[in-house]
């Protein structure tokens, strides 16, 4: 007698952890083969052995893999969600750009470097423990290296906090960037002005 298997199916980016996305998209990376891209596709997004999936009928494979196509094309959320609670912690998110220190940019920046497997990190930096509540506003933890010590329990966020987090840090990227190109026009100004001088020791 052959023993069932319950498998359970995310309809939704909402089931679908930081963790279990990450193992997702490091298997299916560089894949061209569509049996193995389904195969590992179902195996992370399904938490499924790819032993026992391989006993699996075509058939059972192919509903499967319709219902996680579907997902796949489901768009995602790209709205910051302020507060989170993990292990019971409530944790705020930290978006004002003015007041973020040196060390929030260096190590944002040496995480963003890592792609998706520095997501964890990234979140840890971003979202800190809720200090103080005052109605809809809230005051965070200021930011030292320990927060980083956070990040495996980021790991269990769904896809839907995850991405509204990811959008929000691309554009500040871009902020940056462009904070940046403004601060070197006017230095290039206030030079061409003869307002700075260079080299006068």
């Amino acid at each position: 007698m052959k023993e069932s298997v319950e498998i359970n199916v995310p309809t939704s980016w909402a089931d679908v952890s930081l963790k279990v996305y990450q193992d997702y998209t490091s298997k299916i990376a560089g894949l061209t083969n569509e049996d193995e891209i389904v195969i590992q596709s179902i195996s992370s997004l399904c938490g499924i052995p790819l032993k026992l999936i391989k006993m699996l009928k075509r058939e059972d494979i192919k509903q499967i893999y319709i219902t996680l196509s579907k997902l796949i094309s489901l768009p995602i959320n790209k709205e910051v969600i302020d507060k989170v609670e993990i292990k019971g912690i409530t944790y705020g998110f930290h978006s004002n750009l003015d007041e973020m220190t040196l060390g929030e940019f260096v190590d944002l920046d040496e995480y963003s470097k890592e792609g998706v497997d520095g997501i964890q990190y990234i979140l840890s930096i971003l979202y800190r423990p809720i200090t103080e509540t005052k109605g809809n506003k809230y005051n965070i933890e200021p930011y030292n290296e320990k927060h980083i010590d956070n990040a495996r329990h980021f790991e269990e966020l769904s896809i839907d906090v995850v991405n509204g987090v990811m959008v929000f840090f691309y554009h500040l990227g871009s902020e940056l960037l462009m904070s940046s190109q403004n601060y070197l026009e006017r230095v290039e100004e206030k030079l061409q002005q003869g307002q700075i001088m260079v080299g006068s020791a």
